[in-house]
């Protein structure tokens, strides 16, 4: 089996445009370790917890992480953001069990694992829409870190 390999950190502590594909192990490896707290490795299982809920659903479902959690200058981050991508034809006013809403709802998520989730069907207008939106850094980084405005970063696809 070929192992996916993330491009390198640039020098603003990003990885490179695009969306990259990793391994849970990647993603701790890089961005779940230890900082000046233990923020980092909390939000990591909370990925984790999410990803293992997303998994028992049965959906051909993807994970896309981004926020301050895939920059690696960031010590604590806010939060991760989750693009929860489904298939192309799913119905988003379809009824799902209660366990399902709970990794639906935005309200829900944010509660339980303290993430951002935009549910997406891929190839969608919304799939683009934030997909292009999260590669952008945050303003507030801006300054904080020194990284010029305009500047575009990756984000991670979970390979499970």
């Amino acid at each position: 089996m070929n192992r996916i390999e993330l491009p390198d950190i640039d020098e603003n502590g990003n990885l490179p445009p695009g969306i990259h594909g990793a391994e849970l192990a990647d993603v701790e490896r890089l961005f779940g370790r230890f900082q000046k707290s233990e923020r980092r490795q909390i939000l990591l299982t909370k990925l984790i917890e999410y990803i293992d809920e997303i998994k028992s659903t049965g959906w051909d479902a993807t994970v896309i992480i981004d926020g301050s959690f895939v920059m690696t200058r960031v010590d604590e981050p806010d939060d991760i953001d989750v693009v929860l991508v489904l298939p192309a034809d799913w119905d988003m006013k379809q009824d799902v069990r209660p366990f399902e809403y709970n990794l639906l709802s935005k309200k829900r998520v944010k509660k339980r694992y303290g993430f951002d989730v935009f549910p997406v069907r891929h190839e969608s207008v919304e799939y683009e829409t934030w997909t292009e939106f999260f590669m952008q850094v945050n303003p507030k980084w801006n300054n904080s870190l020194s990284i010029p405005q305009g500047t575009r970063k990756g984000i991670v696809r979970i390979v499970t």
